[in-house]
């Protein structure tokens, strides 16, 4: 068991320019119920009590915005710093746990600044699995049938659902570990298409920790407005409640 001493972060990973959007404002900026999306995730981790400290990932023609619109509107105490982004996404969340290199042994969350419904509950079952794994992966298994596909036109075979999950972020580390795992890909020219495929390279195990379909990741403007109609939802049940 992990002592209860560690501390844990976050850091956020704001750093795209939301094409798939079609707006003028990146998708994290972009009000939702009159709140921009990375506003509304940073306050979860503003109310997650085990979360001491968060870095965010941001571009750097963004700053100013970042600054006026995040900063200046919410004083978020939890925000410490930000740091610029990579050309990727892998090395920008590089760029932010590298915040935390002083502290190995203590643990950092990963998480997308495009999923702000994550829940308390999730975020409590990434740190329940730190308490007693160094690798912890967010994810829902998959309800629908998956087909294998090596072209992209015919069906190779069909995979056995409940052997499959769909990952969500936070996807959460020991400092120490992710960044070995980082710089090994780096060194390798490997790039993954999330964190913990990074530490499953290294041959250490990553488990998984129930997710939700709250959780989502807003990319395409079908997903803003799921998103919309779930905070609504909750901001009604919270009003009843």
């Amino acid at each position: 068991m992990r002592p209860l001493g560690s501390s844990f972060f976050a850091v956020v990973v704001a750093a795209g320019v939301g094409e798939r959007m079609n707006a003028a404002l990146p998708k994290q900026y972009l009000p939702l119920l009159g709140k921009p999306v990375l506003a509304h995730t940073l306050e979860a981790f503003e109310r997650f009590e085990p979360v001491a400290e968060v870095t965010v990932v941001i571009h750097p023609l963004h700053e100013r915005l970042f600054k006026r619109e995040i900063l200046e509107r919410y004083h978020f105490r939890k925000v410490r710093q930000y740091v610029f982004g990579g050309t990727t996404r892998q090395d920008s969340v590089y760029e932010g746990v590298k915040v935390y290199r002083d502290h190995p042994e203590d643990f950092v969350l990963i998480h997308d600044g495009v999923r702000p419904l994550v829940g308390e509950e999730v975020l409590w079952r990434c740190v329940e699995g730190l308490r007693k794994h160094e690798a912890v992966c967010v994810a829902i298994p998959s309800v629908d049938t998956l087909k294998l596909s090596l072209d992209g036109q015919t069906v190779q075979k069909t995979l056995d659902r409940r052997t499959v999950w769909r990952a969500q972020t936070p996807q959460a580390f020991r400092v120490g570990l992710i960044l070995q795992a980082f710089e090994q890909a780096r060194k390798e020219g490997f790039q993954g298409t999330d964190d913990a495929s990074l530490v499953e390279r290294l041959g250490v195990p990553v488990y998984l920790v129930l997710g939700s379909e709250e959780n989502l990741k807003i990319t395409t403007p079908q997903d803003f407005l799921l998103a919309e109609e779930m905070l609504r939802f909750r901001v009604r049940w919270s009003h009843t409640g």
